[in-house]
């Protein structure tokens, strides 16, 4: 039995806990603390250090958080730090997509290089932080019966994020939105206080909230999403990346009957998982547990805190200490390496239950540089996958729901000139989802361009600021949108072959 398993058990089977238990874990944290954070480690464990810093911004940009759940989480996560030197990596990694559910296929091999006592000692920490979660469950800050979308931003994300909250609203949704940002250095008072505020968006500065503790860790970029599902003021919680956006209202999300069930739900990337084997050996997963799974694409996540507490604490560890040491153990620089694992990683080790959707994602427009990614409505993917586990030709494709536009210079004006369509033509975008996406978004782009309050710190000066020199961000987004989208010769077309087999149809 696993130290984990046991610990497990005696949790479990405890009526009560006597009074002075707290007492005891506190004063063997500080044991294990100086323990497991010896000098020589600065150069390679992520950087915190004492601090009395207290929270200031401005009012509008923070919202109040249990003081109790980080100044005692923070030292569990110090305290659990790697004591060894990061993996090396000796080989590289295929990039394959998946194939078809349940052939065979070639599992990745080991590219790391580790011996065995850095082992040892990562499955040490690891077990010492699980039985600390199990004697005393994380309690993690949120206001009851409460339903968000969260979301990371800041810098060039924030012009990004305005054309998704902007799609996001044209669904109906009413559901409030939690911004995060790594830094006060991030914030902008027209954007959080006037574009986001007016969609019933608001900023929330992380690194004032980690400081509540005295060991202050920095965290950014993949680990945003993480800490932010940790510290959201929401019980329930659709994370969106920023340059993601739902199609249809999410709200409806919430209301699936898997997600009611198991808590959280997850959605499949394309490629094959390329998981090295320490992972299991630290964690004490099955072999194949992940290689035998999809891959995850973390652009959207849904998870009910209260459900999943324990799985998003655990996450946090794995993220914390994710640049060298974990990010590496679940993909071993692999295609999309970064949080993306971490999630349903956290939920097996745990045993917690969650759904994966099990349609695949699919490019946008059809293959080539640049499509976004689409995702599938969760509650109609769960009702096939009932019918057809194996998503074979004979299941019908699920909608699609999601429109993650990742690849750069993603949706940013600033940045962004073309000369043609990405999405694909125009009428297939109408047969699926009822109108023209891709000008849909660049209607709003070219708004967001030429609205005189719109204005961010990323953009500077837009009279002068596009991708040629001296030319305007606004004349460059309508050059682009004419350029685009005035009528071209392959999409009449296409209206017409399509109007010829419906024809055709008719009179048969």
């Amino acid at each position: 039995m696993t130290a984990f398993a046991h610990s497990r058990r005696i949790f479990l089977t405890s009526r009560r806990i006597p009074f002075f238990t707290p007492l005891i874990l506190l004063l063997t944290l500080a044991l294990v603390f100086q323990y497991y954070i010896p000098a020589d480690t600065d150069s390679f464990i992520p950087s915190f250090s004492t601090s009395q810093t207290v929270l200031t911004s401005q009012p509008a940009s923070t919202f109040e958080s249990d003081g109790g759940f980080w100044p005692s989480f923070a030292p569990l996560l110090a305290a659990a730090a790697p004591r060894v030197q990061p993996p090396e990596v000796t080989g590289e990694v295929f990039t394959r997509l998946r194939g078809v559910p349940g052939e065979d296929y070639e599992r990745q091999g080991n590219v790391l290089q580790w011996g065995e006592s850095d082992i040892a000692s990562m499955k040490g920490a690891h077990e010492w932080f699980l039985t600390q979660m199990q004697f005393s469950p994380p309690t993690l800050p949120y206001t009851s019966d409460t339903k968000g979308i969260v979301t990371s931003g800041g810098g060039k994300y924030f012009p990004v994020l305005l054309v998704s909250l902007r799609m996001l609203r044209r669904t109906g949704s009413t559901l409030p939105v939690e911004i995060f940002l790594k830094n006060k250095e991030e914030y902008e008072e027209l954007a959080c206080e006037v574009l986001f505020k007016e969609l019933g968006a608001k900023c929330v500065i992380l690194s004032e909230l980690v400081a509540t503790s005295k060991i202050v860790f920095n965290f950014e970029h993949y680990q945003l999403k993480s800490f932010a599902l940790l510290f959201s003021s929401f019980e329930e919680i659709l994370f969106l990346d920023a340059d993601n956006f739902p199609v249809y209202k999410p709200e409806d999300l919430f209301e699936a009957e898997v997600y009611r069930e198991r808590g959280m739900a997850l959605w499949p990337d394309y490629w094959l998982c390329t998981s090295s084997p320490f992972f299991n050996q630290i964690t004490g997963l099955a072999e194949n547990a992940l290689q035998d799974r999809p891959t995850i694409e973390a652009g959207q996540l849904l998870v009910d805190k209260k459900k999943h507490a324990d799985t998003l604490a655990l996450a946090a560890y794995y993220n914390a200490y994710g640049d060298k040491y974990f990010y590496r153990l679940l993909s071993q620089g692999g295609a999309g390496e970064g949080d993306k694992e971490t999630f349903a990683a956290a939920a097996l080790v745990l045993n917690n239950a969650f759904y994966t959707v099990s349609e695949r994602p699919s490019p946008f427009g059809g293959a080539g540089q640049g499509p976004p990614v689409l995702q599938s409505n969760l509650a109609e993917d769960w009702t096939v996958s009932l019918e057809n586990p194996n998503r074979d030709e004979k299941a019908p494709p699920a909608t699609p729901f999601f429109v993650h536009a990742s690849w750069p210079p993603k949706l940013n004006p600033k940045y962004i000139q073309r000369t043609e369509r990405v999405w694909g033509p125009g009428v297939e975008s109408e047969k699926t989802f009822g109108e023209d996406l891709e000008m849909t978004v660049w209607s709003i782009m070219v708004d967001m361009a030429c609205e005189d309050k719109v204005q961010f710190a990323d953009w500077g000066d837009k009279e002068t600021g596009g991708v040629e020199e001296g030319v305007s961000i606004c004349d460059q987004m309508l050059k682009s949108f004419d350029d685009m989208f005035s009528p071209k010769i392959e999409e009449v077309q296409v209206e017409e072959r399509d109007r010829g087999e419906d024809n055709d149809r008719q009179q048969q």
